[in-house]
């Protein structure tokens, strides 16, 4: 092994890698401070150094995660159709569910109770919410609810975020599903509704 010191950057990177394989493997409440100091090669006070509680690792992991999540929203092409639009972050949202299993159990299938751990997963809804609200907005909607259309976007990107999480909260339990017949049911409701979906018009 070689002598050569490490920044202390390259550490951080260290241990919240090491962490993320002990959480994942774990969960959050089993999970040790002694364990991720043993999987990143480095003492407990070391660790301490870094991040002085349990909860501040978890929540600087998880931020990292809800970066990684909406970061591939910004690389998707423009579109003038609304429905392409939709499907095409419903597809890249699940596509990056299934291959970050860590980030999908830490974002989706846990309950946070830590307050500094909500935090910074209220903030990571928040900005879910923001982005899908602004695909909302540029989509000619006929609502019949007399809000200003802003305050609708933000309804209707709420419920948006909210079916997805609980689809991926399934998912989660039933992995045997292909991503693809997920994306189809996802963009199913959120894009053709329930009744379009009992009266069978495609």
């Amino acid at each position: 092994m070689s002598g050569k010191r490490l920044t202390r950057e390259a550490r951080r990177e260290r241990i919240l890698a090491a962490a993320g394989s002990v959480f994942a493997s774990a969960g959050y409440d089993a999970a040790g401070m002694r364990e991720v100091a043993a999987a990143a090669g480095i003492s407990t006070p070391v660790l301490y150094d870094h991040f002085p509680a349990k909860a501040e690792l978890y929540a600087a992991l998880l931020e990292s995660e809800v970066d990684g999540l909406l970061a591939g929203w910004g690389a998707l092409p423009p579109s003038d159709d609304p429905e392409v639009l939709l499907r095409g972050r419903v597809s890249a949202i699940f596509a990056w569910i299934e291959n970050h299993e860590r980030g999908w159990r830490m974002i989706f299938a846990e309950t946070p109770s830590d307050p500094a751990v909500a935090s910074v997963h209220r903030r990571g809804q928040e900005r879910a919410t923001a982005t899908l609200a602004a695909l909302f907005h540029g989509v000619p909607l006929d609502l019949t609810a007399r809000i200003p259309r802003p305050l609708a976007d933000e309804v209707l990107a709420e419920a948006a975020k909210s079916a997805l999480n609980a689809i991926a909260t399934w998912w989660w339990r039933h992995r045997e599903i292909p991503r693809d017949e997920v994306v189809a049911l996802t963009v199913d409701l959120l894009w053709r509704g329930l009744a379009a979906l009992i009266e069978g018009e495609r």
